[in-house]
């Protein structure tokens, strides 16, 4: 790992088995993990000792402090770097975490190349970072020990450095001249009493020094000799100006003045000489707001020569509007002396720029800067915020959100089962529908946000596509063509997030032919040569053999210069139709999650057809049809049928109870994990081991599931579980086997399905036995 070889990393995280896992991650990445640990107390005691460079920080910690407490005494004891990995979604928790500076914020759950991803962009800035520090120390000691005199401007001359030696000879202090002008106190004059110009060497000429008299802070005149350096930024441009100085005795001034002749003092290229070759435009004003200078850039700017510039007011070149909007801020600056920065947008030439004013004799010397590209990538990075934002809120949200449509799916369904007999109520029935619809739409939100893991089921992609059109909605004017292959393999997916996607897709081609068409949707096995040589792939690779579905209509198609950035978050071409431009995000989130890729290609007047691409063979642990891990083995039953249920809200837990306790179970409930434990333990030590434990996955401020569970297998080897919950896109969900459990449950979901799950596990210990 070039450049991190060295970057030193704790983690600090409560959860045992998670912390292996970031450890054993990091490490094959390259990284050095110093040590975890799981309390705030010990990660103080560990940065005392080890000094890590980055710290790897749970906010729901072990100990008296939580993980951001703890990250302000570790700022306090030192420099460190925070980046937080968390299941904390909500807004109080994140905006106490942004008071500490930290360099990231990592939603658990996780996947290992978003850890990596986190990781990798805080190793950058940390090196960076310590880069910078190293460069400014070295400067400083420079400066600092220098006998001579060092004065640094920007270009606007406004001083940003003074050294010891540079106060002591002009009488000012360090600290007084910051953002003072270099007239103010680097005034300089010839012998003839002239006033004197910072001169710069140009690329022909080697820097020379000069003999000028310098009037100190008291009035005193000061024989000094003097050579200044151009300051350039990496891009080559000119930024500012270095002085260095030094005070001359009488006899040194006398052997100067022999050895300077008149060609010397010509040998040097004023400052304004150098300014004629910045590439940005940059004016002067008069007090009045009239131009006195304007350099090629800003002529071409304005589009206009120097004659009919210079005099000109400022505000008359620019729109009313712009004078209305940042007159007030110029004119503060100009009376009270300070430097000024604003953003306007230039309508003639249709960009951003920057407007950086700095006090200049009686008026203002403004650079103007084109920021087109850096508001773009601003925008871009908004919208990245904000599907950051809409993660944590979305994951937050569905948890709660699922626990209620939990409580009202099983009611619905109870009352439904009760009545069934006696009365049918058509109203129970669409009450149910609506909440599964409900369910849905939260599932979307959480894919969109999160790309959530696919819980896989062995899926008929034929029977899926068919089911599928036969409730659709269909849209007027539009033909429907369905073209299924017949004898399709059988792939482990998610059924709910592959039918969003075709629904996303569908959607899409309707709208993209608003006055009616054909969409025409395939079901097929293709095999390489059917694959598009050209398109626009969020996977270039070549897959294997697999099954895809195409979606084609035959609209106006994409303009080829939209093409690239289709499946950008909010990129859309009819936001004059409130489209969100989130449809194909949401996709390419299920493609990728699924181990496939989704690939377009549109040609303008012709249409548009989307694939998506999934290998037979694409990742991820299958669980069957009701939910069980194919790859847990079960452990033998005991005799006595008795479940041990782990549910902190007490709707929720109340249905499992009773609809558990229908069928004759023995149900003992908890709501925080280490009750759980607890009860699990002495049930063990009393000879009546629990037939089968079920968890919830995220109890909130207290032991989860996956903690739960790491500790129910160290007091028994044995333990049988299904874990719940409404976090559908954890990782736990989508793979048990690799955290012990036997067999997921996702919320919501209705009494019938616990019940047959509940029975499938407990009747495959049996066959175990």
């Amino acid at each position: 790992m070039t450049g991190f070889d060295r970057l030193r990393i704790l983690i600090v995280e409560n959860e045992g088995l998670v912390g292996c896992d970031m450890a054993s991650c990091l490490n094959d990445l390259g990284y050095r993990v110093v040590g975890t640990c799981a309390s705030g107390e010990e990660a103080l005691k560990s940065y005392d000792e080890l000094r890590p460079d980055l710290i790897l920080m749970d906010v729901h910690v072990d100990g008296s402090m939580d993980g951001i407490e703890t990250a302000r005494q570790l700022q306090l004891r030192g420099p460190v770097s925070i980046v937080y990995v968390t299941a904390c979604a909500d807004l109080e928790t994140v905006n106490r975490a942004r008071e500490t500076r930290p360099q990231g914020y990592l939603l658990k759950p996780f996947s290992h190349d978003e850890l990596r991803l986190t990781v990798e962009i805080a190793a950058n800035r940390i090196v960076e970072e310590q880069q910078r520090r190293r460069r400014e120390q070295s400067y400083f000691e420079t400066f600092e020990s220098l006998a001579d005199g060092v004065i640094a401007a920007d270009l606007a001359g406004v001083i940003i450095f003074m050294n010891p030696a540079a106060a002591r000879i002009t009488g000012w202090e360090q600290k007084e001249v910051v953002n003072r002008t270099l007239h103010e106190v680097f005034r300089i004059y010839q012998a003839s009493g002239e006033p004197a110009n910072v001169e710069l060497a140009t690329p022909s000429q080697p820097v020379q020094e000069r003999t000028v008299w310098l009037t100190t802070r008291s009035g005193a005149r000061l024989a000094i000799q003097d050579r200044s350096t151009p300051l350039r930024d990496q891009s080559g441009q000119l930024t500012g100006v270095v002085i260095l100085f030094r005070s001359l005795s009488a006899e040194a001034l006398a052997e100067s003045s022999q050895l300077t002749s008149p060609a010397d003092a010509t040998a040097q290229a004023p400052l304004v000489d150098v300014v004629e070759s910045i590439s940005d435009p940059l004016v002067a004003l008069d007090g009045r707001w009239r131009l006195i200078y304007a350099n090629a850039s800003a002529q071409q700017l304005f589009e206009r020569g120097p004659e009919k510039l210079l005099g000109a007011n400022l505000w008359d070149l620019l729109p009313a509007a712009t004078k209305e909007t940042h007159y007030e801020a110029f004119a503060h600056a100009m009376l009270h002396r300070e430097p000024v920065s604003r953003e306007l947008f230039f309508e003639e030439k249709h960009v951003w720029l920057e407007l950086r004013g700095y006090p200049f004799a009686e008026g203002l010397l403004i650079l103007w800067q084109d920021i087109t590209s850096k508001r773009e990538e601003a925008e871009r990075k908004h919208r990245l915020d904000r599907l950051e934002s809409l993660g944590l809120l979305a994951r937050g949200f569905a948890h709660e959100f699922n626990n209620l449509l939990t409580v009202l799916l099983g009611n619905l369904s109870l009352a439904e089962m009760r009545l069934r007999s006696a009365i049918q109520l058509p109203e129970l029935h669409a009450a149910k529908q609506a909440t599964l619809q409900a369910q849905g739409l939260v599932q979307q939100l959480l894919t969109f946000a999160r790309g959530g893991a696919p819980i896989k089921r062995p899926t008929n992609f034929g029977e899926m596509v068919e089911q599928f059109f036969q409730h659709h909605t269909r849209a007027t004017r539009i033909e429907y063509r369905l073209e299924v292959s017949p004898n399709l393999p059988t792939v482990a997916v998610d059924p709910a997030q592959i039918r969003r996607l075709l629904a996303n897709l569908v959607r899409n081609a309707e709208q993209a032919q608003p006055d009616g068409g054909v969409i025409t949707v395939r079901c097929y096995a293709p095999d390489a040569g059917e694959m598009f040589p050209h398109d626009a792939t969020t996977d270039p690779s070549d897959p294997p053999l697999g099954i895809v579905i195409e979606v084609h209509d035959r609209g106006e198609g994409i303009l080829p210069e939209n093409l690239p950035h289709i499946f950008e978050p909010y990129f859309s071409t009819r936001k004059a139709e409130n489209a969100t431009g989130l449809g194909l995000t949401v996709c390419e989130s299920i493609a990728k999650a699924h181990g496939g890729s989704l690939s377009v290609r549109s040609e303008s007047g012709k249409g548009t057809s989307v694939r998506f691409y999934l290998p037979v063979d694409a990742d991820g642990e299958e669980v069957d049809a009701l939910g069980l891990s194919r790859a847990f083995e079960t452990p033998p039953q005991t005799a006595v049928t008795r479940i041990l249920v782990l549910e902190d809200d007490p709707l929720v837990r109340n249905l499992i109870v009773r609809n558990l306790s229908s069928q004759g179970y023995e149900i003992t409930e908890t709501a925080e994990g280490s009750e759980t434990v607890r009860m699990y333990q002495e049930s063990l030590q009393a000879g009546r081991r629990y037939d089968l434990v079920i968890l919830d996955l995220s109890i909130p401020n207290g032991m989860g599931g996956v903690r739960t569970m790491e500790r129910l297998r160290q007091i028994d080897p044995e333990v049988t579980a299904i874990v719940s919950s409404g976090y559908s896109d954890d990782p736990v969900m989508a793979k048990p086997a690799s955290y012990g459990f036997a067999a997921v449950l996702p919320k919501p979901y209705e009494p019938v399905d616990m019940l047959r799950l509940v029975k499938s596990v407990i009747t495959s210990r049996s066959v175990g036995k």
